[in-house]
């Protein structure tokens, strides 16, 4: 399933949520650290599987749970689909290969280049369904469902999604741009590119994931200009990588003809016996040749400093595509039906993580409660009140990325005298711009 070692950081994390004894035992779920393994994929389906299948059973059933295992397994086939695609900077012209299902299974899958048709991903998912059904059967052998071809069947139907999500964005006319909502002032959202969510259905296909996939489909104004963004960010950076391999090489062909100037200036030193007329002029020549070689070693300089220009911008390009990247998650959580408080153990920042202790945001609350204390946000249409320590607000602010300038050291581990308040406000409205309708 994994591949290729891609563009996606090794040193990626991807936090499961705690599990309960019960599925536990079923696979032990461990923080994934770069791109996942079959193995902790596979592992993720099973849990899943089994979760959904005691969901019916009183006391046990827990929808909280399922979200967070939903969001884990998301970052997990996110991680393996940029592993394989994102080195491309969203590719039109990727061709996406099913994995190879057992002769029982008679739908025959075909690889998929570029954006797949209605009919494409219609195949996929009555594969999955149809491959799915020897898993919950009581009555069929054990052998005639292999859990490491349906997580790979459940990552390929993600694979030509992202991809149809893409093209269909690209291909889509522009709108006029809904009025934005007043912002409190000091206030900076994580990012600008995503206010309308991707819709998002609770109930996942047992175990292989793909239910989950199916239902998160992009929609909304505001999210096709932000992928219209990603393709313009993406030719952009095209243009400037193709820019500096002209630089280099350009820089190639001064040094070679510098190294072939200093040869040739040698070559007068060899020759015997020369007239005094004769070393006057190799010393003229050799003085023009050693001008010309300084001047093209100041040309080279120049054109690798014109090289970091690009690169510094190429830089630029991914940070802002990394942003589109933690919008469309945090859509996903935003559309979650049933959100409570806990939804925001699940936002993560732009470096991919999810807030540090993970055993809860929410057990971090102080003793003293006073109305300075209190921090109001919104989760979908409801209002709830917090009150964090001022270190938690601190930690927060820093990992989110956001308020800056209310740090009073370098490290950003203490909020500024006065200005406490104001952190309060810019956590909760970050919070309610993700969370909130």
């Amino acid at each position: 399933m994994v591949d290729y070692p891609g563009w996606y950081p090794p040193s990626q994390v991807c936090y499961p949520p705690d599990l309960p004894a019960y599925l536990k035992n079923v696979y032990d779920l461990k923080p994934i650290i770069g791109v996942p393994n079959d193995e902790e994929v596979i592992g993720i389906h099973a849990v899943i599987q089994v979760a959904n299948r005691v969901s019916s059973v009183p006391g046990i059933h827990s929808p909280g749970l399922l979200m967070e295992l939903g969001d884990h397994l998301f970052s997990a086939q996110m991680a393996v689909y940029r592993s394989k695609y994102t080195y491309l900077l969203f590719p039109s012209d990727a061709t996406y290969t099913p994995p190879t299902l057992p002769a029982h299974v008679s739908v025959n899958l075909e690889p998929i280049s570029g954006a797949p048709t209605d009919e494409q991903v219609t195949k996929v998912q009555e594969a999955i369904r149809s491959y799915q059904k020897y898993s919950e059967s009581e009555d069929q052998l054990p052998s005639m469902f292999e859990p490491r071809a349906g997580a790979e069947l459940s990552q390929h139907l993600f694979d030509i999604q992202m991809a149809r999500y893409m093209s269909r964005a690209a291909q889509r006319q522009s709108r006029p741009t809904p009025p934005e909502p007043t912002q409190l002032p000091t206030a900076t959202r994580a990012t600008d590119v995503v206010e309308e969510a991707i819709s998002h259905d609770a109930t996942n296909n047992a175990g292989t994931g793909a239910g989950f996939m199916a239902s998160h489909q992009l929609q909304g104004v505001n999210l096709r200009d932000m992928f219209e963004r990603s393709n313009e960010l993406a030719e952009r950076a095209n243009q400037l990588a193709e820019r500096s391999n002209q630089l280099i090489e350009r820089s190639n062909q001064i040094a070679e003809h510098s190294s072939q100037l200093i040869e040739r200036s040698n070559h007068p030193v060899e020759q015997p016996e020369l007239s005094t007329g004769q070393l006057a002029n190799l010393s003229e020549r050799f003085n023009e040749l050693t001008e010309r070689l300084s001047s093209q070693f100041e040309r080279s300089n120049q054109l690798v400093k014109e090289y970091q220009k690009p690169v510094e911008q190429l830089g630029d390009v991914l940070k802002a595509i990394n942003k589109v990247l933690v919008g469309i998650q945090h859509a996903i959580v935003r559309n979650h039906k049933g959100n409570t408080q806990n939804a925001t153990n699940c936002l993560i920042n732009e470096k991919g993580d999810i807030p540090p202790d993970n055993s809860g945001i929410f057990s971090w609350f102080s003793r003293v409660f006073t109305e300075e204390s209190i921090m109001r946000f919104k989760v979908d249409d409801q209002e709830l009140a917090f009150t964090p320590t001022d270190n938690r607000v601190a930690t927060l602010l820093r990992f989110y990325g956001i308020g800056e300038d209310l740090f009073e050291d370098p490290e950003k581990t203490k909020i500024k005298e006065r200005r406490m308040g104001q952190a309060r406000s810019m956590l909760a409205y970050y919070w309610s711009s993700a969370l909130g309708a």
